[in-house]
C-alpha cells in the first residue's frame, strides 16, 4: 500500500514538474514572434480544414464537390456579356425559340421533321453572308433533342428488343402483305412455299396497292426467278400487279395471302420488332402486330429495375409486382441489376432509383395523377400509359386513337395515364404554335413553314435578341454583346443579322411572353387537336377528366421594366446552361458565388482548398512523426553503442543526405500507386535515416556522458532502459523541433508529385496547380490574368510550410539555450 502511495506521489510530482516546465517554456515561446505567428497560422489551417465536412454538407454537391462538381449556372448578366463564347451566345439567343418551334410540329411525324431539317440547311445560305456550314448546327441539334417522340421511341425500342429476345413479346414478322417481298422478314424459300399455297392471281391482287414499293419489286423478281421457263406467266403476274381492283377484292386477297404468309414465315427467324420510327409504330398499331398488352409491358419495363432496388427497403413493392400484371417481367428486370448485396453497388443504385421514381411521381402529380410508387400496380400502369402517349403522339390521329381504343379495352388505368399525358403534350404543342403564330403573324402553323421558308428560321432569334436589346439598352453590356458577335473569329457565328436586330429593337417582342410563362395560348389550336383525336375514339369519356386549356390559370402579364427583363434573361440563359444547351466559359474570377473563383473545369477553388487541407496536415505530420521516431532511435543507439553500430548508421545517413529524394519519388511512383500513406512512410524512412540522425546523435552524445547516465549504469540499468528512460526523453525536445521542420518537406514533396499527376489523391493543392498548368493557364502571358487559379494553392503550400518553419524556429529558442533572450 505504501508503494502505491509512493508511486502516486511520484506521478503527481512528475505531473507538477511537467506543468511547471510547460509554463516556463510557454512564457519563453510567447516571446518569439515568429513562433507565435507560425502557431496561429497552423491553428487557422486546422480550423479551415476541420470545417470542410460541414461546408460540404451545406453546399450542393453537384456544384461544389471538389472533384466532380461543376457550376454550370448563369447567375448574372455579367456571365452573358463576359463569360460566354460567341458560339454559346448565339445558341442562347436562338435555342429557346427553336425549342418552341420544334414543339409546334411535334405531332406531324418524322417526314415533316426531316423537311424542317432541310429548311434549316437551306436557310443558312440565305441568312449568312459567307460560307458557314456549321452556323445552324445548333438548330439541327435542337430538332434532334427536342423532338420528344423520336427520343422516347429509342428507349422504348430497347425495352421491346429485350422482351422479344426473352420471348416475353411474341409476334409474327409479317404484318402487311407487302412484307412477303421484304427479305429481312420473308425469305426466298418462304416466298416459294407461299406460291405453292396461294395462286399467283390472288397474290398479284393482294400486292397491287403497293405496286410501286421496293418490297413488291422484289416479290416480282422472286416470282420471275421461280418461273424462268414460263415467261408468259411472269408477264401475266406483272400485269396483274399493276391493275386496279375493287376494295373487296383486294381485302379478300390480302386476308388470304397474309394468313398463309404468317404460317409460312419462320417465327424464330423474324429478328426484332422495330418501332424506332413513327411509320414502324404506325404499322404495328394498324396491323395489330402485337397485342397492346405487349406494348404496355415494354413501356413499364424500363422502371422495374428501379422499383426492385427500392423493394430492398420495402418488400411489399416486389410482392405487388409478383402478384400483378407485370409478374412475367420480374426475373428479367432482376437480371439487369448488379449484386445489390455489395454496399458500393447498392447505395448508388438506391440513390438513382429514388431520384428516378421521385421524378416520375412529380410528373404524374403535375398531370393531376396523385399516386405513389408504393401503390405499385397502379403506378406501373399509369407510367406505361404516359410512355405510350409520348411515343405515339406523332403517328396519324386515327391510328393514335386506335391505340387508345385498344388500351381502353386492356386497362382503364393505363388509358388514364395515356390520356392525361397526351393532353399535356397537346397543351405544349398548342403553346408552341401560339408562340410561332405570334412571331410569324400567321396562325396557319406549322402548315405554312415550308411556304415561308427561311423566314421561319430568321424570326427564331427575335425574342431573345429583343430582350437583350431592351435589358442592356444604353449600357456597355449591349456593346459587349454586339462586339462579341461582330468580332467572332469563326465565320459560322458572325451573325450580322442578329447584330442588326440588337441595334434596332427597343422593346421585347410579344413572343417573349411565352418564354417567361406569360403567353396567351390560342384555344382554337388546342381544341382542334383534341377534336381531331377524339373523332376516332369509340369512347371519349376519359377526356372529360383532363385539365383542358381553359382550366389553366392565365398568368398576369408583368409590365416591362429593365430590371425585370434582365432577370428573366438571366433565368432563360441559366436554364439553357443547366440543361447543357450552352456552356459557361470557365475559369471564372472570384465572385459572391465563388469567393476564390473556379478552375478550368468549373470547380470551386475555395472548396478544393478547404478539402485538401486535412490531407496535407495528415501527410506532413505523419511523415515527420515517422522521421523523428526512426531518427531518434537510430541517433541515440549510434551515440550510445558507438563502434560498428555508429559507423553503419552514420554511413547510411551520409548516403541518404546525398540521395535525390524528389527524383527517387518520381521514379518510384512509376512502379507503384502512390497514395498519402505510402508517401508518408517513404518520406519518413528517407528522412529518418538521413540528416536528422546526425543531429540527434550529437545531442545524445552530450547526454551520454552525464553523471546520471553513469549512475543508472552502475545501478544495474540495462542498455535499453538507459536509452529509453534517460537519453531519449532528453533528446525529445530537439526531435520535436526537427519534426516541425520535416513537415514542410513532406508537404512540398506531395505538391511536387501531385503537380506531375503521380499521386492517387482525391484532391490536393499540388493537384489544383496541376489542373491549371495542364489546361494551359500557367503559360506565358496567362499567369497574371488568371491569378486566382494558382495563387490560393501556391499560397497555401507556402503558408503551411512557413507556419511549421516559424513554429520550429520558436521552439528552437527554447531547445537551444544560446538562442534564448533571457
Amino acid at each position: 500500500m505504501a508503494n502505491e502511495v509512493r508511486k502516486e506521489s511520484i506521478a503527481k510530482i512528475k505531473f507538477k514538474l511537467f506543468i511547471k516546465n510547460f509554463k516556463k517554456n510557454w512564457s519563453l515561446f510567447k516571446e518569439s514572434k515568429m513562433g507565435m505567428f507560425g502557431l496561429w497560422l497552423i491553428i487557422a489551417f486546422g480550423i479551415f480544414g476541420a470545417l470542410s465536412p460541414i461546408v460540404l454538407n451545406l453546399l450542393d454537391p453537384s456544384i461544389y464537390d471538389p472533384v466532380v462538381g461543376l457550376d454550370s449556372r448563369i447567375l448574372s448578366s455579367k456571365y452573358i456579356t463576359d463569360y460566354l463564347s460567341t458560339q454559346n451566345l448565339i445558341k442562347g439567343i436562338e435555342i429557346p425559340a427553336a425549342q418552341q418551334w420544334v414543339y409546334s410540329f411535334m405531332d406531324k411525324g418524322e417526314t415533316f421533321k426531316s423537311s424542317m431539317e432541310n429548311l434549316v440547311r437551306n436557310s443558312q445560305y440565305e441568312i449568312m453572308t459567307t460560307y458557314a456550314p456549321d452556323s445552324f448546327r445548333h438548330l439541327l441539334d435542337t430538332i434532334a433533342d427536342s423532338y420528344i417522340p423520336a427520343k422516347e421511341r429509342l428507349y422504348f425500342q430497347t425495352s421491346v428488343s429485350e422482351l422479344v429476345d426473352k420471348g416475353i413479346i411474341k409476334f409474327s414478322a409479317i404484318s402487311s402483305v407487302k412484307d412477303v417481298g421484304n427479305r429481312d422478314k420473308f425469305s426466298f424459300q418462304d416466298f416459294s412455299e407461299l406460291l405453292q399455297k396461294v395462286d399467283h392471281k390472288t397474290l398479284a391482287i393482294a400486292l397491287s396497292p403497293y405496286a410501286d414499293s421496293d418490297e413488291v419489286s422484289r416479290a416480282m423478281l422472286w416470282f420471275k426467278s421461280l418461273n424462268r421457263d414460263k415467261p408468259e406467266l411472269v408477264e401475266e403476274f406483272n400485269s396483274l400487279v399493276t391493275q386496279s381492283y375493287s376494295e373487296e377484292e383486294v381485302q379478300s386477297a390480302q386476308e388470304k395471302v397474309l394468313e398463309v404468309a404468317k404460317s409460312v414465315a419462320d417465327v424464330s427467324a423474324t429478328g426484332q420488332l422495330y418501332i424506332q420510327s413513327d411509320t414502324q409504330l404506325a404499322e404495328v398499331v394498324q396491323n395489330n402486330v402485337v397485342p397492346v398488352e405487349s406494348l404496355v409491358y415494354a413501356a413499364a419495363f424500363s422502371i422495374l429495375p428501379d422499383l426492385i432496388v427500392l423493394s430492398k427497403e420495402d418488400s411489399k413493392i416486389e410482392e405487388s409486382i409478383k402478384s400483378g400484371k407485370f409478374s412475367s417481367l420480374l426475373e428479367l428486370a432482376k437480371s439487369k441489376l448488379s449484386d445489390l448485396s455489395k454496399k458500393e453497388i447498392y447505395e448508388p443504385a438506391l440513390a438513382k432509383a429514388n431520384r428516378t421514381i421521385s421524378n416520375i411521381e412529380n410528373e404524374m402529380k403535375s398531370l393531376g395523377l396523385e399516386v405513389s410508387h408504393k401503390d405499385t400496380e397502379r403506378f406501373l400502369e399509369l407510367y406505361a400509359g404516359m410512355e405510350l402517349a409520348k411515343v405515339s403522339v406523332d403517328i396519324a390521329p386515327e391510328l393514335r386513337a386506335e391505340l387508345e381504343n385498344e388500351i381502353a379495352k386492356y386497362s382503364k388505368t393505363v388509358r388514364q395515364g395515356y390520356v392525361h399525358e397526351l393532353n399535356n403534350i397537346f397543351i405544349k404543342i398548342a403553346t408552341a404554335r401560339s408562340f410561332m403564330a405570334s412571331l410569324l403573324n400567321d396562325e396557319n402553323v406549322p402548315e405554312n413553314y415550308e411556304t415561308l421558308g427561311s423566314q421561319v428560321i430568321k424570326v427564331l432569334s427575335d425574342p431573345i435578341t429583343s430582350l437583350i436589346a431592351y435589358s442592356f439598352q444604353g449600357t456597355n453590356k449591349l456593346n459587349k454583346v454586339i462586339s462579341n458577335i461582330e468580332n467572332s473569329q469563326l465565320d459560322d457565328f458572325r451573325r450580322l443579322d442578329i447584330v442588326e436586330k440588337l441595334k434596332t429593337y427597343k422593346e421585347p417582342v410579344e413572343a417573349v411572353r411565352f418564354l417567361i410563362g406569360e403567353g396567351d395560348i390560342n384555344e382554337n389550336i388546342y381544341f382542334r387537336m383534341i377534336d381531331e383525336h377524339k373523332q376516332y375514339l369509340e369512347d371519349a369519356s376519359e377526356w372529360s377528366n383532363v385539365k383542358d386549356i381553359r382550366t389553366i390559370e392565365k398568368s398576369q402579364k408583368t409590365q416591362w421594366i429593365k430590371d425585370f427583363a434582365e432577370k428573366k434573361l438571366v433565368e432563360i440563359f441559366n436554364t439553357l446552361s443547366i440543361n447543357n444547351k450552352i456552356g459557361v466559359g470557365h475559369p471564372l474570377p472570384p465572385s459572391r458565388w465563388h469567393w476564390l473563383g473556379t478552375d478550368p473545369v468549373g470547380r470551386d477553388i475555395l472548396v478544393q482548398l478547404m478539402v485538401s487541407t486535412p490531407s496535407e496536415f495528415v501527410l506532413g505530420v505523419l511523415a515527420a512523426l515517422i522521421t523523428v521516431i526512426i531518427g531518434t532511435i537510430i541517433g541515440t543507439a549510434a551515440a550510445y553503442y558507438g563502434g560498428a553500430v555508429d559507423v553503419i548508421f552514420m554511413r547510411i545517413a551520409d548516403l541518404m543526405m546525398l540521395f535525390p529524394s524528389t527524383a527517387f519519388l518520381i521514379v518510384l511512383s512509376g512502379f507503384m500507386t502512390m497514395n498519402l500513406f505510402k508517401l508518408a512512410l517513404i518520406l519518413g524512412l528517407l528522412g529518418g535515416f538521413g540528416g536528422i540522425t546526425l543531429v540527434l546523435k550529437a545531442q545524445a552524445l552530450t547526454i551520454k556522458v552525464k553523471p546520471y547516465i553513469d549512475a543508472a549504469r552502475v545501478s544495474g540499468g540495462s542498455h535499453g532502459y538507459i536509452i529509453f528512460n534517460h537519453i531519449i526523453p532528453n533528446v525529445m525536445p530537439l526531435s520535436f523541433l526537427y519534426m516541425m521542420f520535416n513537415v514542410t518537406g513532406a508537404v512540398f514533396s506531395e505538391a511536387v508529385l501531385s503537380f506531375f499527376g503521380l499521386m492517387k489523391v482525391r484532391m490536393s493543392w499540388g493537384l489544383m496547380i496541376n489542373t491549371v498548368w495542364s489546361s494551359g493557364y500557367l503559360g506565358s502571358g496567362n499567369i497574371g490574368s488568371y491569378w486566382w487559379m494558382w495563387i490560393p494553392a501556391g499560397g497555401a503550400i507556402t503558408l503551411l510550410c512557413a507556419a511549421f518553419y516559424f513554429l520550429g524556429r520558436g521552439l528552437e529558442e527554447i531547445v537551444n539555450p544560446r538562442l534564448r533572450k533571457r
